[in-house]
């Protein structure tokens, strides 16, 4: 950037962290107002833990041999102990979207997750934001042309919990100062792959933060389908009024709308409540029938602990069978000394996966009806549905969604398609990011939304 001068960015710049099931995401916007091209930037963050995609680092913990290790080095340590009945900590979604969030903080891991009994949920998350600080710092400070002083900016975390109004949810913002003091105690230990961290100095530096917590810098949390629809009406070409975000992530499959006013400064999104719905209907939901489907093909044994072993083995695989089936038309697996293939055809014609395909457009056709009520109304034409989160290249997605549709809002146009360059009327991504930006749309979104008061 060439104005970069004496002028204060932390003021009007924001960082927003997306906490994915299985996938965590950062962004940065310098300033609103500045040309979307110049002043928001997805962070790497998947660069430099070494993770598959630059921009996508996994939200795993492991706790193996008296040390703890994050991300890509954790998912490698989580493969190898499938043999000993060990699972990894995967997504902080069930603290983050839990009914009573101090109970499920003060909850201990599972001995499966933590044979030494030492964490808690609410130790798992500090470290783990702990780690994602770093890897946030180590990409500003590689980044070309950032603006000295940016990573003080406030921070915001994107939450599958709609929280009216800009305020701070003052339990998270301890989280985000121990943190802080985490990252600081224990800096760039974070970042050596491979090695992780022993148990001592992790418990070490918790002890620290909770006497001494930092400045985590928390702004807010963002209701995720908030973020996406502000990232969509960010770089849309034709925006409408009525948006009807679908974020089918990992764990959960959440719907929400939003009326787009602008007439106001800046542009108000304001929540059709009607409209919002949470979900189990969600990517893992396809991954166990996928499995299922293939377990069965190989005569699976639940008193065989081959078969189990097999299960765990399978279930750290599951997002790359699937990718593999609606990618590549099918996909196999090793089962004992056996492989196994699924046709793209044996899982459209499972019963399992057609009651799934039921249930979601039943869900979709909810949302629809209540939006296309107001759409009919208020004398709008179109109502656009963005699919985000991981699952949004589905492919029957699309159609299911049309078919929602052609039930409950009639004359009614729907505009159907995921954050993306691929989609005309999101032209103006960067074509390099056709396929994760649907992924990276709630910490794009996030960082560059005002904060804006429910109506």
């Amino acid at each position: 950037m060439d104005d970069t001068g004496e002028r204060d960015w932390t003021s009007r710049a924001r960082i927003c962290i997306d906490f994915g099931t299985a996938l965590s995401k950062a962004a940065i916007c310098l300033d609103p107002m500045l040309p979307l091209e110049v002043g928001v930037k997805p962070l790497p963050i998947g660069a430099i833990s070494g993770a598959e995609h630059p921009l996508l680092t996994p939200s795993v913990i492991y706790v193996d041999d008296g040390r703890v290790y994050f991300g890509p080095q954790a998912l490698q340590h989580a493969h190898r102990g499938v043999d000993t009945a060990r699972d990894p900590l995967i997504s902080f979604k069930t603290v983050l979207g839990a009914t009573n969030v101090q109970e499920a903080l003060r909850t201990k891991l599972r001995p499966s997750m933590d044979p030494t009994g030492t964490f808690t949920h609410r130790d798992a998350l500090v470290l783990y934001i702990a780690y994602l600080d770093q890897l946030i710092r180590e990409s500003l400070d590689l980044a070309p042309n950032m603006p000295s002083g940016v990573i003080n900016s406030k921070r915001r975390y994107t939450s599958p919990v709609w929280r009216p109004g800009s305020g701070i949810d003052q339990s998270f913002e301890a989280i985000f100062n121990e943190a802080a003091a985490v990252s600081a105690l224990l800096s760039r230990q974070f970042l050596l792959q491979g090695e992780g961290i022993s148990i001592a100095q992790c418990k070490q530096a918790l002890d620290r933060a909770a006497n001494a917590p930092g400045n985590g810098m928390l702004e807010t949390g963002i209701f995720e389908p908030h973020a996406a629809a502000a990232a969509a009406l960010a770089f849309t070409s034709q925006p409408t009024r009525f948006v009807i975000v679908l974020d089918i992530g990992a764990g959960t499959n959440d719907m929400a709308a939003f009326d787009f006013d602008e007439s106001v400064e800046p542009p108000s999104l304001s929540e059709i409540k009607e409209a919002r719905q949470c979900s189990a209907l969600a990517g893992d939901e396809v991954d166990r029938i996928l499995i299922e489907l293939m377990l069965r093909k190989a005569g699976f044994d639940r008193n065989n602990p081959d078969d189990m072993r097999t299960l765990r083995a399978a279930r750290l695989t599951a997002r790359e069978l699937k990718k593999d089936i609606f990618r590549h038309g099918k996909c196999t697996m090793r089962v004992g000394r056996k492989y196994i293939t699924v046709l793209a055809k044996e899982l459209a014609d499972d019963p399992n996966f057609r009651t799934y395909q039921q249930a979601l457009a039943q869900t979709i056709a909810a949302s629809l009806r209540v939006v296309a009520q107001r759409a009919q109304a208020a004398g709008a034409p179109t109502i656009d549905v963005v699919l985000a989160g991981g699952g949004s290249h589905l492919p029957f997605l699309t159609a299911l969604v049309q078919h929602a549709g052609n039930s409950v809002a009639q004359g009614i146009q729907l505009r159907i398609g995921p954050l993306s360059p691929v989609n005309p009327l999101y032209t103006s991504i960067d074509s390099s990011l056709r396929e994760v930006f649907p992924q990276i749309a709630m910490a794009v979104g996030g960082a560059l939304v005002e904060m804006m008061p429910a109506r």
